[in-house]
Order: structure tokens, then sequence, then C-alpha cells
């Protein structure tokens, strides 16, 4: 039996814009691992799946590897199509950093291997953020629509960035990119992370604090924490200022965005930016609202397709050559 590797990362195979000089390089890999087996390794491409829908279990069927976008691996699926389970499968190479879409447990229990790709879109992530910050602190939505419309400005101009304090939830390679890139504009940075890097905010000013905190104190908010649970609901939305900027290019489900929407419109903080569709179909987004959102492209740079898409394969490619891959998730199923 073949061993089939199936590649569902959306973009994987997509055309770069400035076409730098890996461009390519990943399908160039998997297509020599097919060369060098003889036969006994096959790639298939289904790039185009809505990673929305469920997988089935038929869809796995004779895969041993998979580059995963964001569908769900959940305990059902991986009991039947984990080595340990009824199935083939032996790695998910999650196509980026984050994992939460993928039963790191169940994964483990059913003697799947996980694997991330930290780092590999983290610049082009961190200056989506800051663009966020800027449209919502310059209100560009509403100031948009007045001006396409051909009427001066209605309401409120907008705030100052420089000077201000910038909080930073997650001080993992995006966040210190954020603070980075912000360093013009003469910020306080305050910080919080499970695990400080003390050094780092020394050498870079900035101030690890609690997040309620960061709530109270900061004027802009941005989020780059790898939680997987809620962060920012009511009670912490009832600490900030009413010109507080909220900025999630992280996960959606780390804000209540149906308590953000009526903190925005009533007022009580100046914007919302978000990196995800918009789900709340009751809760429609219009002109004047100052809240941005956009299709989770953060790293849909070339710069970051490339990075995903190298890193995962490697994985892949090393799994195949039996070496264990770097940034394993779950080593336990190594033992």
């Amino acid at each position: 039996m073949k061993k089939k590797i199936l590649v569902l990362a959306t973009s994987f195979l997509d055309e770069l814009i400035s076409h730098p000089e890996d461009e390519g390089k990943a399908q160039q890999m998997l297509t020599g691992l097919e060369k060098a087996s003889g036969g006994e390794v096959e790639v298939v491409y289904n790039c185009s799946r809505n990673p929305e829908e469920q997988l089935r279990p038929e869809e796995l069927k004779d895969v041993v590897a998979v580059i995963a976008d964001l569908e769900q691996y959940n305990r059902e699926l991986l009991a039947q199509t984990g080595k340990k389970g009824g199935g083939t499968l032996e790695l998910i190479a999650r196509y980026g950093i984050g994992y939460s879409s993928v039963d790191l447990e169940a994964a483990t229990g059913f003697g799947v291997m996980v694997t991330n790709a930290p780092g590999c879109n983290a610049q082009p992530t961190a200056e989506w953020a800051l663009a966020t910050i800027m449209a919502v602190a310059g209100r560009r939505i509403p100031h948009y629509a007045t001006a396409s419309a051909g009427r001066p400005k209605d309401g409120p101009s907008r705030l100052d960035v420089s000077g201000k304090r910038l909080g930073i939830i997650g001080t993992g390679t995006i966040g210190k990119n954020v603070a980075r890139l912000v360093c013009g504009f003469d910020m306080t940075i305050l910080a919080y992370d499970l695990y400080p890097d003390n050094r780092w905010a020394k050498e870079n000013g900035a101030t690890y604090v609690s997040l309620e905190e960061i709530y109270r104190q900061s004027d802009i908010i941005t989020l780059h924490a790898s939680a997987s649970g809620q962060l920012i609901g009511q009670r912490e939305l009832d600490m900030m200022k009413e010109s507080t900027v909220l900025v999630n290019c992280a996960r959606g489900v780390l804000t209540d965005n149906r308590a953000i929407y009526h903190a925005v419109k009533a007022g009580k903080i100046w914007g919302f930016g978000l990196d995800e569709i918009w789900l709340e179909k009751d809760l429609p987004l219009d002109e004047t609202l100052n809240i941005v959102v956009s299709s989770h492209v953060g790293s849909d740079t070339d710069s970051g397709k490339i990075g995903m898409q190298l890193m995962s394969t490697q994985a892949v490619v090393d799994f195949i050559n039996g070496k264990q891959p770097a940034f394993v998730l779950n080593k336990e199923v190594l033992t």
C-alpha cells in the first residue's frame, strides 16, 4: 500500500505576488519524496477544500501524513483514522503556529504526531496587527464611508497613537515583533505572558504587568496569546477606557465579539479590529461602527506563505525519511 500524503492547506499552491526565490520549493520537496520512494509515496493535493467543513474519515483513507489547514481533528475522527485507532494516520503537520483545531490528547492516544510551524509567519502577522491598530485608531471605516460618498467628516476624527500605552498580551515571536515595529511611536509597552521573558523586557523597555493592569491602563491592546479560551468578555471590557483600541489578530476565540460589538456601539471602547470573518449575522457591521475585520489574512503574504509551506513540508519529509520532525507538540507519542 502506498504512503499517501494529503495537502489540505488552502494557500499551499498559491501563485505568489513578488515571485520570491523559494516559490514552489515546498511542492518540489514533496515531488522529490514521490520520486525517491519509487512509487511508495503519493502526494494528493486538495487545497480547495473548505476547512470549515468537518473532515470525514474516508477523506483520510490510506493517508499517513496531512499538511493541515484549520479543519477540525476531533477525538471521533482520530479514533477512526489514527494509527492506533482504525486507520493509517501518523502525522498532522499544522500549516502555521496554531493547533487549537487538533485534539492533542486524542492525537496522542491514537498514535498521531502533531507538529506546527512556530515563527513561520510572525513578521507579516505583526505587520497586520500594526496596520489594524492604525485603522481602528484612525476610524478608517467611518472616514472611508463619508469620504467615498462625497461627504465631509462625521463624528470624531481619530486617536493619537504616538506616546500611548500599548498592552501586548502574549510575548511570543509575534508580540515581540509588534513591540519592535512600534518603537518609532515612543510608546510605553505593557506586556503579559504566562512565561515572561524578563531579559527581552529589560532590553526593550517593556514592563510585565497583570492582565487587569493591561485592561485598565492600556490605550491600545493587541492580542497575541496562544490560549484556546476567551480572554476578553464583558468583565474585561468594563475595565477599559472609552478611548481603548482593542485588536485581535490572533484567534477569534480569545474575544467575546458580541460583547465587544455592543461596547463599541455604546461608546464604551473606541473600536475593535479582528482578523477573522464576522460570524455574528444578527449583529451586522455598518459604516458607522468603528469595527475593522479581515478574513484571517495576517499571515497571507508571500513570506508568510513560504514560511508555512517550507516548515510544514519539512516535517512531512523528515517523518517519511524516518527522522523526528522539529516542533513536535505531543512528544509522548514518540515513546
